[in-house]
């Protein structure tokens, strides 16, 4: 079972937004950090850092990938055989 913690952000003038210590270390973001914040479709805002995203999308794909196998050293071989048959 996961934890949720509730924090108060308060929108400031030209759409600053302040992240409270707690948020920031929650996450563990540090400054120059890079967010992602996108609003579901039940109008929900979501906040996450990067490298979340990154993992998501990655996973996402994980089952096309068999282990030991590289996608760029595939690519490379299909790119010299084309090359070969021109």
């Amino acid at each position: 079972m996961t934890t949720t913690e509730a924090f108060s952000l308060e929108v400031k003038e030209n759409g600053r937004v302040f992240l409270p210590v707690a948020f920031r270390q929650r996450l563990g973001v540090q400054s120059g950090d890079r967010l992602i914040a996108r609003v579901t479709e039940e109008g929900k805002a979501e906040l996450v850092t990067a490298g979340h995203a990154l993992a998501v999308t990655r996973g996402m794909f994980a089952h096309l990938v068999t282990d030991g196998t590289s996608l760029a050293d595939e690519l490379i071989q299909e790119r010299r055989a084309e090359a070969g048959r021109e």
